[in-house]
């Protein structure tokens, strides 16, 4: 029987091989946007899965509960460096606990330097969380001078040589050097994990580093906290505990004010939303998973309704086969099994096409946007399940209308051909429309993503953006060094130095001003920043950082500052910033800082920085000669420094770089769906109309009989679509207009307006291309033999 069903889907699937080869590609690709979304429900699902669950169920992380000056409640998954050790001798329940901080410096073996993400954690770090090791024990972590390494670095500095036992140098951005033995070889892990690191070394270092007090409070570099319960019951009583820290912190921190401290269950921390500030990696946001899926699922949600009217329309010219095979005795269930089964087969077909599909998007997909997640790493078993289930899903939404309606007729009613399906009522059309309009919304979110790229590539942020190379450095020796080493080369115009850089490293910090404090941006800068950058002067004087005067209490303002101070003669002002006394010695014209932030120019201020903080040296050169003076720059560094890691940007690239990258990635995304899209609805209105031509065949040959001309029957058939493409452009245009400013909106702060002409272009092209389609098809069945029409159904 199974064979009989196979040979008579064979059949009719190859008679009908173009609506075939449509469905199977549309619901192809639509199902591979479903895999890709299921890559991404698996990243979360999957999150920290290699961890044993007997250990973790009794961890908890500590998350800290303030709230921003405009109100926002926010949650930071991070504590002060002393709760840990205190809350263990003081708080019963707590059977140990791990720190967890991300840092970075050049580690160096023998000749081999590179800058690497280093993490610092306690010694129960490795008794707390589940990390295989490749070589070595987990017992060297007690060692406080051990250093475990990742299977990638182990080759990128050793080759073949076995690590453990080996010393290493690490440099810290202070400039200080420790000496560390690889104490172990850490296995690959899955990279949807919380803990992911190129080395990991004991906490103690980091607090050494930085120069922070195992006692300290106050600090704003917090780890992330995790404490191991001796049972889950008791985190209850352990969170009521905590809260007696609260007036010890604050004392030291009164600009940021702690309201509570709270635990969360390890699981739980990796897919907190409202997470302000993590030391460890966080799942991906729900918000942001549940529009993706919500995506896929309405796009595979219109493949399948594609797929349920090309049925109609091919099971319309099969009704009087269904009439033979009932009135010699087939049951209505196996008329039923019998275009369940067509369906299957192109699902099958389609899933198949999709995971072709999605080998090639996953991989574009996940670069785009830096997820280290693959195809390679999902659970073979929950896939094939998954796709199980979106097997019978689609062919259920897809195949049962049809099967149910061509089957429940009598043979006879059949066999007379006086009846149809019914495969154009209001439903048909609203789907066709909706799918219309939706080519059109992602069509005019693509536009002006496109136009607000160029926009924002030609603005003027109101300092140097182009013939600046930003070089790393660990402090004023490194700095000074390397600025007399280029000195000589007349292409370098100017030489500046900075712990941070415009446009990615200014902070909101609360300055006070005679009686009221007031949020600002701010920025350390060292010599001759200002200058180099081309900030201009509108008042006062530059820093003069070897006046002791002006590096301890020097600060230079921007022009909206004094706005919102509301100060008219600024200079010799007394600020205090950081509870510590400064004096305004300049103001500076406005600059843009950055594109996601304001819309409006923010107040900025710029105080001296630490020496040991200068981090960032900027160069000018001529914006035509970028190139080639990074080279030189790298080339300069190798042999000043030789072992020491050289990493440079230019200023576009740190100002631009993301906005770039955002930009050309949502292109991409929308570009791609605005294709599948407008494919699934040409493909959708092309099966409406061929279902309508289907029923009026013998209207059309009647009119072609008696005279009337192609043109007239293309008029009268194709009122229908006229109607439902109006309504869709309409919609399209409203929702593509309103959508986009608010996407548009919620990234950037500085763009363009989306604009009506734009829109109205957009929804012209979709509108147009669906009338092409529609009078193509109709034209083909006014053209044919009106003698074939009136003969046969």
């Amino acid at each position: 029987m199974l064979k009989n069903y196979l040979i008579v889907a064979f059949r009719s699937l190859s008679k009908n091989k173009h609506y075939v080869i449509i469905n199977t590609v549309g619901l192809g690709i639509s199902l591979a946007c479903c895999i890709t979304a299921y890559l991404l429900i698996a990243f979360n699902m999957e999150f920290n899965s290699f961890h044993k669950a007997e250990k973790t169920a009794n961890i908890f992380a500590v998350h800290t509960h303030s709230h921003e000056r405009d109100g926002r409640a926010v949650i930071d998954n991070t504590a002060p460096n002393a709760m840990a050790p205190i809350a263990l001798e003081e708080i019963a329940g707590i059977k140990s606990y791990t720190r967890y901080q991300i840092g970075g410096g050049a580690l160096r073996y023998k000749d081999n330097a590179f800058n690497q993400a280093i993490a610092f954690a306690d010694s129960s770090f490795f008794e707390m969380f589940d990390f295989p090791l490749e070589k070595g024990s987990h017992r060297s972590f007690q060692e406080k001078n051990s250093i475990f390494i990742s299977e990638t670095l182990a080759r990128k500095y050793f080759g073949n040589e076995d690590p453990v036992g080996k010393m290493m140098t690490l440099k810290s951005i202070n400039e200080f050097e420790i000496d560390v033995i690889v104490g172990g070889v850490v296995k690959k892990v899955p990279s949807n994990t919380s803990f992911y690191f190129d080395a990991i070394m004991r906490m103690e270092h980091f607090l050494s580093l930085n120069k922070v007090a195992a006692d300290d409070w106050g600090d704003w570099r917090n780890p992330s906290t995790f404490f191991a319960l001796t049972s889950a019951d008791n985190a209850p009583q352990v969170t009521k505990s905590l809260q007696k820290y609260i007036p010890t912190r604050n004392k030291l921190r009164t600009e940021m004010v702690v309201e509570s401290y709270s635990l969360a269950p390890f699981k739980e921390v990796i897919s907190h939303d409202n997470i302000r500030n993590s030391s460890v990696a966080l799942a991906l946001d729900q918000i942001a998973l549940t529009v993706f899926m919500a995506m896929a699922g309405l796009i595979l949600l219109i493949a399948c309704f594609n797929l349920t009217n090309t049925s109609i329309a091919m099971t319309t010219k099969r009704l009087k086969e269904v009439g033979v095979r009932k009135a010699i005795g087939a049951a209505r269930r196996q008329i039923v099994y019998q275009f369940l089964l067509e369906t299957v087969l192109t699902v099958v077909l389609s899933i198949l096409v999709g995971l072709t599909i999605a080998q090639f998007i996953v991989p574009i997909f996940a670069a785009m946007w830096h997820l280290p997640y693959g195809m390679q790493d999902l659970n073979g078993i929950n896939l094939v399940i998954a796709l199980t289930i979106l097997l019978f899903v689609c062919a259920l939404i897809a195949g049962i209308y049809p099967a149910l309606s061509s089957s429940g007729f009598r043979p006879t009613q059949l066999l007379k051909g006086n009846i149809k399906i019914n495969g154009t009522n209001m439903l048909t059309r609203s789907l066709i429309a909706f799918q219309f309009a939706l080519s059109i919304v992602v069509l005019v979110g693509g536009v002006t993503f496109i136009r607000n790229a160029k926009f924002q590539e030609s603005l003027e942020f109101g300092y140097n953006t182009n013939g600046i190379i930003t070089v790393r450095t660990s402090g004023e020796k490194e700095y000074e060094t390397f600025a007399s080493a280029i000195a000589p080369n007349s292409k370098i115009l100017s030489v500046g130095i900075a712990d941070g850089n415009l446009g990615t490293n200014s902070y909101s910090t609360p300055i006070k001003s005679d009686t009221s404090t007031y949020d600002v941006q701010a920025l350390g800068v060292g010599k001759n920043y200002l200058e180099t950058m081309g900030l201009k002067l509108v008042a006062g004087r530059y820093f003069n950082l070897d006046n002791q005067s002006d590096q301890e209490e020097g600060l230079i303002v921007n022009k909206a500052f004094l706005t919102k101070v509301g100060l008219d003669d600024p200079i010799e002002k007394v600020i205090y910033l950081h509870n510590m006394k400064h004096i305004i010695v300049g103001v500076v014209e406005n600059h843009i800082d950055n594109l996601y932030r304001a819309r409006e120019v923010e107040p900025f201020i710029f105080y001296p920085a630490g020496k040991h903080q200068y981090m960032n040296m900027v160069v000018k050169v001529d914006k035509d000669n970028v190139k080639d003076m990074r080279q030189y720059l790298e080339g300069k560094w190798k042999e000043t420094f030789q072992i020491i890691p050289f990493e440079s940007y230019t200023q576009e690239e740190l100002v631009l770089g993301d906005s770039k990258s955002t930009n050309s990635n949502l292109q991409k995304i929308l570009i791609f769906i605005t294709v599948l899209g407008g494919l699934l609805s040409l493909s959708g209105i092309f099966a409406l109309a061929s279902q309508n031509i289907a029923k009026r065949t013998k209207e059309i040959g009647i009119r072609k009989t008696l005279g009337a001309s192609v043109g007239s029957i293309i008029n009268a058939i194709n009122k229908e679509f006229l109607i439902i493409l109006v309504i869709a452009a309409i919609l399209g245009s409203v929702g593509g207009y309103f959508l986009t400013e608010m996407m548009l909106g919620s990234i950037y702060a500085l763009r363009i307006d989306v604009g009506t002409v734009p829109t109205i272009l957009c929804a012209l092209t979709i509108f147009l291309m669906g009338m092409l389609t529609t009078c193509s098809t109709i034209m083909r069945a006014a053209k044919s033999n009106p003698v074939k029409a009136l003969r046969s159904e």
